[in-house]
């Protein structure tokens, strides 16, 4: 069956160059106007991929992204964000709502189905290590890539909960920022370096208790546990 791509981008000239170019690679491609009518197939047919614009009229792509980490139902949703913007700020407050990876318009077809594939094939990866992980009262069921706090299920973004598993495999050491930008970026083109520290502060956020255990190491990484590694 063919991996349904969900494109939200109100020129209608980006809309049918991007359609065409997803379809010819053999995705099933559905392109509309308007985060509001994106909302409405989401939540109608759930897709393995949505390609939205950040720089929407009405519900903006940056809102998009936080309605759909907002529900259960697409908070795994993976998002890959077009913008024509080159600040970094906006970059990272588009990583920051919910995007798990973006790219700049204009875009080199190569780069941008790349980045698609990408993200479908980190979507669709099973773990293959042990089932449960655990440190104190943080659990990960690997299997199900479901997380816990003292027993308690946590809603946590798949980039978050990536982190927090290098975190736990490798807990009382300080896990390098190369490696935790590995975690959440599937190959190696340049993003924001704050894009890791982002998800770790929204990471420490939802262990409550646990977070401050998340430590930083200057410009080494971050490691989790008591004390100094």
């Amino acid at each position: 069956m063919k991996q349904f791509i969900l494109f939200v981008e109100d020129d209608p000239d980006m809309r049918l160059t991007t359609r065409v170019l997803l379809t010819r690679a053999g995705y099933r491609v559905l392109d509309v106007d308007s985060a509001e009518e994106a909302l409405t197939v989401v939540f109608k047919e759930t897709p393995d991929l949505v390609v939205v614009d950040i720089r929407l009229p009405g519900i903006s792509g940056f809102k998009f992204c936080e309605i759909l980490r907002s529900d259960p139902r697409t908070r795994a949703l993976p998002i890959l964000l077009l913008t024509s913007l080159t600040k970094t700020q906006d970059k990272v407050e588009g990583l920051k709502t919910g995007g798990d990876d973006y790219i700049t318009k204009p875009f080199e077809p190569a780069e941008f189905l790349a980045r698609v594939e990408a993200l479908l094939r980190r979507a669709s990866s099973t773990p293959v290590t042990s089932v449960l992980i655990q440190w104190r009262g943080i659990s990960v069921d690997l299997e199900s890539r479901r997380a816990e706090v003292d027993g308690v299920p946590i809603p946590l973004r798949r980039k978050e909960l990536d982190l927090l598993v290098t975190l736990l495999k490798n807990s009382g050491k300080v896990v390098p920022y190369e490696r935790l930008f590995r975690s959440v970026n599937d190959d190696e083109s340049p993003v924001p370096g704050t894009a890791v520290d982002t998800s770790i502060n929204t990471l420490r956020e939802r262990l409550g208790p646990y977070g401050p255990f998340i430590q930083a190491r200057g410009m080494e990484g971050y490691f989790l546990g008591e004390g100094t590694p």
